[in-house]
């Protein structure tokens, strides 16, 4: 059972947190080196989620390395002061990440400290912790894929309204601490993942609740992540059944779904697969047989994949059926030539009222009152092809749309 230090307890002296350390370490910059490992990093150094939070108050000195084979890039972002709309302050706050290949270690590194964070609730008096930080490293050696984290508070201490500050100890997974009316305090979150073809490395310091706002504080998040076999292309792309592109009226607000994401390094030839029976997107309309699919493989200077997303059965208020959904993008890369394509995106039979409806030329069909329906919407780019299998515009005077079976992949050419 866990337990929770409160203020009940006897004060005891300051203690600094545990921390798991291991791994390559930061050397100063080196010149950028390709290489066959897709390297991708990032950090923050306060997020808050839910209860009482202002628009913007997110996220503070964020950082991030994209999917790159390229050892040696390093970046920073350091913030002198920032408010934490609601809580308090968070000073010296500094992330750096970077990648790095060294005598056979190659690794993707993530860091951040917080000098110090300030809550303060005004009668409740001040909660500060100093020397907060987080490191990860997702390396690879000659025994193959690692993931280190570390965590560290340097001090914690609680002012009352009336009296002398208190210090307290750092929190453990086990034994959180809690300051009645003000803030629970817990040890932060450590994941690491390693298989034959990659590494992750993620965590976060300490999390934060702020009882009289219900607000939830994360500090100091490092994340790393290191992969094989990127050889032939950087791919980026995703599909998603179901996506609301414009609420209103009855139907809900929701973002892809079930949504697949590409690896940036590809799925190593094998299909990753999400599925739904059913999703209700309000204002009647009922979508069935949701499913989503990437598959990406690469080989020497070349590298394919296809992002597909299908959606059985549309039913709106009984009086449009839909059938058979499907979005599929295709890209090819062979050096620096790449070829797109959207065959295998198609639309099965459209019924109004149990009358089966035919498209025109344009692609597009109009049921007055009901909806426009726009079948097969593609955009290209440089590297890759967007495809959407059927846009739905509500002409109920809510003007919602939901775009159903989108998918989309691009193949970024890779820097030798």
């Amino acid at each position: 059972m866990k337990q929770r230090t409160s203020l009940a307890v006897a004060l005891v002296p300051l203690c600094v947190g545990l921390a798991l350390t291991a791994g390559p370490t930061y050397a100063g910059p080196t010149a950028t080196k390709s290489t066959t490992f897709a390297f991708k990093t990032s950090g923050f150094g306060t997020r808050v989620i839910g209860g009482q939070v202002p628009v913007g108050s997110a996220t503070t000195g964020y950082q991030v390395i994209g999917c790159t084979n390229q050892a040696g890039r390093s970046r920073t972002n350091n913030v002198a002061e920032a408010t934490l709309p609601g809580l308090g302050t968070a000073s010296g706050i500094r992330t750096h990440v970077w990648t790095s290949s060294r005598k056979g270690v190659v690794a993707s590194h993530s860091t951040h400290s917080i000098a110090k964070v300030v809550l303060a609730q005004g009668q409740l008096g001040s909660l500060s912790l100093d020397a907060i930080t987080s490191r990860v490293t997702a390396f690879h050696d000659s025994t193959g894929f690692h993931a280190t984290t570390s965590t560290r508070i340097g001090g914690l201490s609680f002012t009352p309204p009336v009296g002398p500050a208190q210090s307290f100890p750092a929190p453990t997974p086990d034994q959180p601490l809690t300051i009645p009316g003000l803030a629970t305090i817990y040890a932060g979150q450590h994941v690491t993942r390693h298989s034959a073809t990659s590494a992750t490395a993620n965590a976060f310091a300490l999390r934060i609740d702020v009882i009289p706002t219900g607000t939830s504080l994360r500090l100091a998040h490092s994340f790393a992540e290191l992969s094989s076999g990127l050889t032939g292309g950087i791919f980026s792309g995703r599909s998603a059944a179901t996506h609301v592109v414009t609420a209103a009226g009855d139907i809900v607000r929701s973002g892809p779904n079930p949504l697949s994401t590409m690896p940036c390094q590809g799925t190593y030839g094998k299909n990753r697969e999400k599925s739904l029976a059913s999703v209700d997107l309000g204002g009647q309309l009922i979508v069935k047989g949701a499913r989503s699919q990437e598959r990406g493989s690469q080989g020497t200077d070349r590298a394919r994949g296809t992002s597909r997303a299908e959606v059985a059965r549309v039913e709106l208020g009984g009086q449009l059926v839909i059938d058979g959904i499907v979005g599929k993008a295709s890209v090819s890369r062979d050096g620096r030539q790449v070829t797109k394509s959207a065959n295998g995106t198609v639309l099965g039979r459209v019924t109004v009222g149990g009358q089966e409806q035919t498209f025109p030329k344009t692609g597009v069909l109009e049921i007055p009152g009901i909806a426009k329906l726009e079948r097969r919407v593609v955009t290209r780019t440089h590297d890759g092809i967007r495809v959407i299998g059927l846009r739905i515009t509500l002409l109920d005077g809510s003007g919602a749309v939901i775009d159903l079976a989108e998918a989309s992949l691009a193949i970024r050419h890779l820097p030798h």
